[in-house]
Formats: C-alpha cells, sequence, structure tokens
C-alpha cells in the first residue's frame, strides 16, 4: 500500500511538472522577440540625436521590420510580425487563430485533421487518404 502511495505522488508530481513546463513554453518565445527588439533599439542608442528608442517602432518607421533580424515584415501595435506564420495575427493584424489551428501562409488550419496540413504547414496526405490525429491514414 506504501508504495501505490509513493507511485501515485510520484506521478501525480512528473504530470504538474510537464503541464508547467509545456505553460512556460510561449513565455520563452516572447522574451526571445523581446530581446531582438531591445537589441535593434540598443544598437540606435549614442548615435547624434540622442536616445531614439520611440523613433524606433514599426508604427513611426516600418523599414525597421525590415532589418536583418527582424521577427517579421510586418508592422502590427508597434511590433514585427510574420503575417504568413503568427497565429496571433494571421493573413492581418489582429486576426488571431483558435487553440488547436495554425497559421500556415496567412490561413489558419487545424494540423490534425486538415489533409492538405496533417501535422503542420503543407504537409499533404497522398490521394485518397485522411488525416486524423496530425498523421494521414491514421489507425
Amino acid at each position: 500500500m506504501n508504495t501505490f502511495k509513493i507511485s501515485y505522488f510520484a506521478f501525480v508530481l512528473i504530470m504538474v511538472l510537464a503541464i508547467a513546463i509545456t505553460l512556460s513554453e510561449p513565455l520563452r518565445v516572447e522574451a526571445n522577440h523581446r530581446d531582438r527588439y531591445g537589441r535593434l533599439i540598443a544598437a540606435t542608442r549614442g548615435k547624434k540625436g540622442g536616445n531614439r528608442t520611440s523613433a524606433m517602432t514599426c508604427d513611426k518607421s516600418p523599414k525597421v521590420c525590415r532589418l536583418k533580424g527582424s521577427s517579421g515584415r510586418d508592422c502590427c501595435r508597434k511590433r514585427c510580425v510574420d503575417l504568413r506564420t503568427n497565429k496571433l495575427n494571421c493573413g492581418r493584424c489582429g486576426k488571431s487563430c483558435q487553440y488547436s489551428e495554425i497559421c500556415c501562409n496567412g490561413y489558419c488550419v487545424n494540423p490534425m485533421f486538415d489533409k492538405r496540413h496533417c501535422g503542420g504547414c503543407f504537409k499533404k496526405c497522398n490521394k485518397g487518404r485522411s488525416c486524423a490525429y496530425g498523421m494521414c491514414s491514421y489507425a
């Protein structure tokens, strides 16, 4: 009986850690985006004219999004984004994909059941095959 309690506790602990790691992943991506953008602004400091932080937002200078290292070529809410792949701005600014969808070339698709995007963007199932759970001809 004591072994069962320890096993159950270990299982619950592993599940909680797995959920915590899964939920923290988007935060690391967002932090990486801010870091890139911060380096871009930091590169403009010290040049003639003083601090140019406000002048370097993409709403005032859209060319900022075309610089090397930018996270996208389009400007949405003062941030550079790629409208072809950004789940929160898919195809146009502010158009969000649903929870189970991803953004493929500006369109929201469900990679779990879409046979043209089975398991990921542009992973097409062969003719006559279906897509289930992100795999062609599952079962």
